[in-house]
């Protein structure tokens, strides 16, 4: 084949649903994993970033395992440790003056949670894992050095840093680049109307759209007869609204069905623009844990995958 060919082998097709099969095995796992990253990340857009990314590496490892994986759920945190780890690496790095003495090592771990959002903006990845195991997951020092691949010496030096950090800790939050608050009014006015073409026209050319842990679109065209078509699809029994919400510090979509005068929380769109145009699209539709924190947030109801929250 030529660089030019299109790839859609029959492994492929082989590939998606074996993809399918996998996270259905994984399904009852899903909810710790998620509280997990939350933990790890500190906000839920990044934590179900992170589900998605560690699913994804975990399907890989496990087609490239030679044996049985033994305790999936400590598997599953490790792989999610590891990415949260390469993302951490990625960024730039955030100095901090902390304070070098150790709290007991008995620190109470409602202290611990209550503390969270400090200790997510001030320690290394690591640090923050081996407290969401140990204090929050109820993991043994031996089942946290497990996950993380070390030492129970250097899981307690990093507990004891860890603990140490509460005392005065110090917020250095990096915040994403808002949308476009009016572009953002423009498309919850056309999804509601379940206006296809003025939808569409708000999309550049070249955008895309991803059903988190579903499919990919490419391109207005494609995202337009794909998941904008199916969702606005006037003969079903029933209507989606789209409301601009300012959520965790960020005007995003949430999109609520509305059945037999029922109003609840169903999905979310969260954007990315330019140029006054949508430049990707990201449904959240599939993570029913994320959307069941929202729905919470925002004190509604949530109707996920036709179930009542």
């Amino acid at each position: 084949m030529t660089m030019t060919d299109a790839l859609d082998l029959p492994e492929l097709k082989a590939t998606r649903q074996a993809r399918r099969e996998f996270l259905d095995r994984l399904e009852p796992l899903r909810s710790d994993l998620y509280k997990y990253c939350r933990r790890l990340t500190g906000n839920a857009f990044d934590a179900e970033d992170l589900v998605q990314e560690s699913l994804a590496r975990a399907f890989t490892q496990a087609a490239q395992a030679h044996s049985p994986i033994v305790n999936p759920r400590a598997w599953l945190f490790r792989v999610a440790t590891n990415a949260n780890v390469d993302s951490y690496r990625r960024q730039s790095p955030v100095l901090v003056d902390a304070p070098e003495q150790a709290a007991p090592d008995t620190a109470d771990p409602a202290e611990v949670r209550d503390a969270w959002a400090e200790l997510v903006t001030l320690l290394p990845p690591q640090e923050r894992a081996a407290l969401a195991l140990k204090d929050l997951f109820g993991f043994t020092l031996t089942e946290v050095a497990d996950v993380l691949r070390t030492s129970v010496g250097a899981v307690k030096a990093a507990l004891h840093r860890g603990r140490g950090r509460l005392a005065d800790p110090e917020r250095s939050l990096k915040s994403r680049e808002a949308p476009d608050r009016r572009l953002l009014d423009a498309v919850a006015d056309a999804f509601t109307a379940y206006d296809v073409p003025r939808l569409t026209a708000l999309l550049l050319a070249d955008a895309d759209s991803e059903i988190l842990g579903v499919l990919t679109e490419y391109g207005a065209d494609n995202i337009r007869q794909g998941s904008i078509e199916h969702t606005l699809d006037p003969s079903k029994p029933y209507r989606y609204t789209a409301d601009v919400v300012d959520l965790w510090g960020e005007p995003v979509l949430v999109i609520h069905i509305v059945r037999n005068g029922h109003r609840a929380v169903n999905d979310l769109m969260r954007l990315t623009t330019e140029n006054g145009k949508i430049r990707s699209i990201r449904w959240y539709y599939f993570s029913p844990n994320f959307l069941t924190e929202v729905a919470a947030t925002l004190g509604e109801p949530a109707e996920l995958n036709g179930h009542h929250y």
